[in-house]
């Protein structure tokens, strides 16, 4: 029982630290671009993952090399590109909601794959949630162009239940910190085409804050993020987990508040409240984010 309440908290800590990560973010794009941050995160989290693969010594055969690609590639590569430029546009609490929908996309890849079958309860939910998103992207924000960067975050969720459900396998077989830490190695090596040297060049000589924001994401969020969440999982039930995972774009939303000076409005939170309220009735039917 002691154990269970550890782990509970290792997740819920997770959870602060990931709703954090969204605020964090939107400093850390005040001084560099968004290949620039999504590839300076996870360089410096390889410093910490290149050691696990090592200690927790995995075999892959061909085909799951192949599956590590893909991770590597939708995981990190696409998930963080498309979500981070997609911040650039909106704010990090909406930004934070938005991408929580991710189980929606799971449960439509999984429909599409005939792995779910059509139930009262995802349908209810998916519904919920799309109203929440319609109140947070109000009409007259199309046409001032965040519906463009609105939409780059979907991709982003999209991008990470391809993840999800490549790695899906690949997770029951295998270490699944050794797997995420490979996919984390490799997603960083396809971000490094776009960012470069002088990405490493602009964190030696960044100022303060931004060094900081930089160790925030990579160390913090990505490594003792996943550490913290993997080990939690060992001792509490994956439905409690996707419990505690609620709770993250509020804390966005109110890091971002006091970080960053972001307005708290209540059409933010009726459109936060919906969407975390549809997930949690889309849970009841099996979604699993």
């Amino acid at each position: 029982m002691q154990r269970t309440f550890i782990g509970f908290i290792e997740l819920l800590i997770t959870s602060v630290i990931w709703g954090i990560t969204y605020t964090v973010l939107k400093i850390a794009l005040e001084y560099v671009n968004s290949f620039d941050v999504a590839f300076l995160r996870f360089f410096v989290a390889s410093i910490f993952f290149i050691p696990i693969i090592f200690i927790k010594k995995e075999k892959y055969t061909f085909k799951e090399i192949f599956t590590l690609i893909i991770l590597g590639a939708t995981g990190v590569f696409l998930y963080q590109t498309l979500f981070i430029m997609g911040e650039s546009g909106v704010s990090a609490g909406v930004s934070s909601f938005i991408v929580s929908t991710e189980p929606i996309f799971i449960y439509a890849l999984s429909l599409a794959m005939h792995d779910e079958k059509l139930g009262i309860f995802p349908i209810s939910g998916i519904a919920l949630s799309t109203i929440g998103l319609i109140v947070l992207i109000q009409p007259s924000d199309i046409g001032t162009g965040k519906l463009f960067y609105v939409a780059l975050i979907i991709f982003a969720a999209i991008s990470w239940a391809i993840y999800t459900i490549a790695g899906k396998n690949i997770l029951t077989k295998h270490d699944s910190l050794h797997v995420t830490s490979i996919s984390s190695i490799l997603g960083t090596l396809f971000l490094f085409p776009f960012a470069g040297f002088s990405s490493l060049n602009s964190l030696i000589h960044g100022s303060t804050s931004f060094i900081i924001s930089i160790l925030f994401l990579g160390v913090g969020a990505t490594f003792l993020g996943y550490i913290l969440w993997f080990d939690g999982l060992k001792f509490v039930k994956p439905s409690i987990a996707g419990v505690t995972l609620y709770i993250t774009p509020f804390i966005t939303v109110f890091s971002a508040t006091i970080m960053i000076g972001e307005p708290l409005t209540s059409l933010l939170l009726l459109g936060g409240v919906l969407i975390i309220m549809g997930i949690a009735i889309s849970n009841i039917g099996g979604i699993k984010g």
